[in-house]
């Protein structure tokens, strides 16, 4: 075999940012979701206005690409 070497388990790895389990704490589940909870809003405030302009017959403008501003 590899004479007696053994990989330890996790060696090299980074917690990235996660704590020292790597899983974050509740107060950082509920910052993190609370945030995404407000871009789904502002996401799907975005989506009913392109629905009241299509029903409505006038031309949606051109979404903003994410990453090209």
């Amino acid at each position: 075999m590899c004479g007696g070497h053994h990989e330890a388990r996790g060696h090299g790895r980074r917690s990235r940012g996660f704590g020292r389990r790597g899983f974050p704490n509740r107060e950082v589940w509920v910052e993190r979701l609370r945030d995404y909870e407000q871009q789904l809003e502002t996401e799907l405030a975005n989506v009913k206005d392109v629905i009241e302009r299509l029903a409505a017959g006038d031309a949606p403008e051109q979404p903003e690409q994410p990453g090209t501003a």
